[in-house]
């Protein structure tokens, strides 16, 4: 696991407990004890009963690991990247909203998951836009390597949810793919040096 990972993570959650950091980084419990005994030791982080949240020091920490991953990884390559995640997104977002609408007779209405081969349909192509992400990720993680482990969450989400595990297309209670799609965009909004304030704005939102 990447030293800055959890840091960072956190730093783009904004709160999780600890299991949720376990399942996102694919990684035994007691090496995310350790990590936060670190975090919350070196004044960045502090539990709660709702979960693990960065402090200011830690906010600023995280940023920093940004800002020396933007400069070493070179910032015309990280806007090159983020502009094809960006067409990427557009394709993901049309596959998710096919997830959780159906069009019937001209209207949208919630897909309720009856037609399971509406349902194979709609993952397929989910599963043809993760290939077309894992090649851009390679790429990307070879300049920043804690965005490696995107491959492993996404991975891990995409199987799941083949097996009929529904929840793990788009729920935000686990590590879904939507959930992992969602914190990568927010991961390369900041890697590329923008704000999601404004990249909403410009109508390139999640």
């Amino acid at each position: 696991m990447h030293p800055d990972a959890t840091l960072v993570m956190l730093s783009v959650k904004g709160v999780a407990t600890p299991g949720i950091l376990e399942a996102a980084q694919g990684v035994e419990a007691a090496v995310i004890a350790s990590e936060l005994e670190r975090l919350e030791r070196d004044g960045y982080a502090s539990g709660s009963p709702a979960g693990w949240r960065l402090n200011a020091d830690g906010g600023a920490a995280a940023t920093n690991v940004i800002a020396r991953e933007r400069a070493t990884a070179g910032f015309a390559e990280l806007d090159a990247a983020y502009e094809t995640f960006v067409a990427l997104n557009e394709r993901f977002k049309t596959a998710i909203m096919a997830w959780q609408l159906r069009d019937v007779g001209g209207t949208l209405v919630p897909n309720d998951h009856t037609d399971a081969a509406y349902d194979a349909d709609v993952l397929r192509n989910i599963a043809a836009i993760h290939a077309d992400l894992v090649g851009a990720l390679a790429s990307l993680a070879a300049r920043v390597p804690r965005l490696g482990a995107y491959r492993d969450r996404f991975e891990r989400a995409l199987e799941r949810a083949q097996r009929g595990e529904r929840r793990y297309v788009a729920a935000p209670i686990v590590d879904s793919y939507h959930t992992v799609w969602f914190e990568l965009h927010e991961d390369l909004i900041r890697l590329s040096g923008k704000t999601r304030a404004a990249e909403a704005a410009a109508g390139r939102g999640a």
